[in-house]
């Protein structure tokens, strides 16, 4: 019996010096600047396109239909036009 009493004491001894003691943790640093910044106004920026359209672009254009044909054909001021219907027969050129 002694010995068990002697072999508790000396265990708790040595699990009392092993322990290992807990130290409090430092307190945080102070904040410098709490608030946070202002978020950056957004940049808007307007672009305007004007879009100019010609009545007769450059270039030739035909057109079929039940009544008959068309060719238009221009090049700068020089025109050539072309209709050929059932009613009518019309063929007028421009040149500058």
């Amino acid at each position: 019996m002694k010995k068990v009493i002697l072999m508790s004491g000396l265990a708790l001894l040595m699990m009392a010096s092993c322990k290992k003691k807990e130290e409090p943790l430092p307190p945080p640093p102070p904040v410098e600047d709490p608030v946070a910044p202002p978020a950056p106004k957004p940049q808007t920026t307007t672009t305007t396109t004007t879009v100019t359209t010609e009545e007769d672009p450059d270039g030739t254009s035909v057109s079929v239909s039940n009544d008959g044909i068309s060719v238009k054909n221009k090049n700068g001021d020089a025109k050539n036009n072309v209709t050929i219907s059932k009613k009518k027969a019309e063929v007028e050129i421009k040149t500058p």
